[in-house]
């Protein structure tokens, strides 16, 4: 009877210090993040809000992907609602979507929907034209080529005077037109910061880690067998305990 007492206790103390040793880093990670959880009031976590962009995308929130057209130094790009933009700055309105744009010696022009816009090289409004000022239907690109700003329309190339606005036939061939490109990072998070993205608190992102949620349902069950296996060191170590005191009165 002792000798099978003395193997079970090996064999107690034995899986107690495996448990024990895998989940050790988990144990360590729940303690901390419990104790910046107990003490978030004074440590400010739920005013600190964090907004990147793979956060939103982790808790499903929709972030707006920026794209536009360079010109010269610049870009161009629509927000989606109707507010063209230059660079991160609103320079006039135009339904989406953003066609094309181009860039003169004198002028930028966007394509719109259902407008063409002009504005100076710094962003100011010159003029728009829409379908009842004189802009074809089914306007579908636009380029400044060759000295002039093209635009095609049913497959006709025509050409746009800036000065008088006079639209006629360019006689031109177009082999290409300018196509729309990623805005670049730093551009990004100005309009971004702009937008006003939703953002998540720092307590919420602890919480989650905390309780596992962070990484769906596969992360509160890791969580939940984490608190089994804590429950069986308790099992155990309490066995242990208990069986070194009966030793120590024989």
């Amino acid at each position: 009877m002792k000798r099978k007492r003395t193997g079970n206790n090996t064999f107690n103390l034995k899986w107690h210090r495996r448990v024990g040793l895998s989940i050790m880093i988990v144990l360590v990670f729940l303690s901390i993040t419990g104790i910046l959880l107990n003490h978030s009031p004074a440590a400010g976590l739920s005013k600190k809000i964090l907004s990147s962009e793979w956060l939103m995308n982790w808790y499903g929130f929709e972030t707006s992907s920026y794209s536009g057209f360079q010109v010269g130094n610049q870009w161009i790009s629509h927000s989606g609602d109707r507010d063209l933009l230059l660079g991160a700055k609103t320079v006039a309105n135009c339904s989406p979507p953003l066609i094309n744009a181009a860039l003169t010696p004198n002028f930028l022009v966007a394509l719109c929907s259902d407008e063409l816009v002009i504005l100076t090289t710094d962003g100011d409004l010159v003029e728009k034209i829409n379908l009842l000022g004189g802009l074809p239907e089914y306007t579908t690109n636009l380029k400044y080529s060759k000295d002039k700003v093209l635009i095609e329309s049913n497959t006709e190339i025509l050409s746009i005077n800036l000065d008088s606005l006079e639209i006629v036939p360019s006689g031109i061939k177009v082999d290409s037109w300018p196509l729309e490109s990623p805005l670049p990072a730093h551009l990004v998070k100005k309009l971004n910061q702009a937008s006003k993205l939703p953002g998540i608190s720092l307590e919420t992102i602890v919480l989650d880690l905390h309780s596992g949620r962070f990484f769906g349902d596969t992360g509160v069950l890791f969580v939940d067998f984490m608190g089994l296996l804590t429950v069986f060191l308790a099992i155990t170590g309490l066995y242990s305990w208990l069986a070194r005191r009966r030793k120590k009165k024989k």
